[in-house]
């Protein structure tokens, strides 16, 4: 028999103002793989919490450059290819490979390449579509719509110890502390 996996621990807490106050001693403890659930957005609170993906954020745009530059190389030579070794066609004595006549195919598909690429890429590096949550195994987490606010700090910041991080969590007067598995 194998034990299910941590995801986390949860905390949940009666206010706005508790979850952000939990969230500011949670930075300062040195967690960093943490996130807050509330019925409504909080200023405050994306500005405490670390955002976005960091691989996502350096690697992306060099993908998606690529991908455009990728593409507008393909579709000049797709028309180059096209117009002057498959079909060879001389109109008014211009040359067969005239770059001004390739130029807006070129840029649509070197455009085509680009927004595919930062879609899929957004996709892939923010793990999206994200259907379950394992938070939705607390018995209490429907509240989070309504006039719940929620803490989960996740078992893959470097900083999380089961024992230690739930002391730490019971430590800021929530009204309940769960341990959260994966699976």
């Amino acid at each position: 028999m194998t034990l299910p996996r941590p995801y986390g621990l949860a905390a949940e807490f009666e206010d706005a103002d508790q979850l952000l106050t939990a969230a500011r001693a949670a930075r300062a403890e040195g967690y960093r793989r943490f996130e807050g659930y509330s019925p409504y957005p909080i200023r405050e609170l994306f500005e405490v919490i670390p955002q976005g993906n960091v691989t996502a954020k350096f690697v992306l745009p060099g993908l998606v450059f690529g991908a455009g530059v990728a593409g507008g190389f393909l579709g000049y030579y797709m028309q180059y290819f096209i117009a002057a070794v498959v079909y060879p066609t001389d109109i008014a004595g211009k040359p067969l490979n005239s770059w001004l006549a390739f130029v807006v195919i070129t840029a649509a598909i070197a455009l085509l390449f680009a927004l595919i690429t930062a879609f899929g890429g957004t996709l892939f590096f923010e793990k999206f579509p994200r259907i379950y949550n394992p938070l939705f195994r607390i018995p209490t987490f429907h509240r989070v719509s309504n006039d719940g606010f929620f803490l989960c700090i996740e078992a893959t910041d470097g900083h999380f110890h089961p024992n230690r991080t739930a002391r730490f969590l019971a430590s800021l007067e929530p009204l309940q502390v769960w341990e959260v598995d994966c699976e």
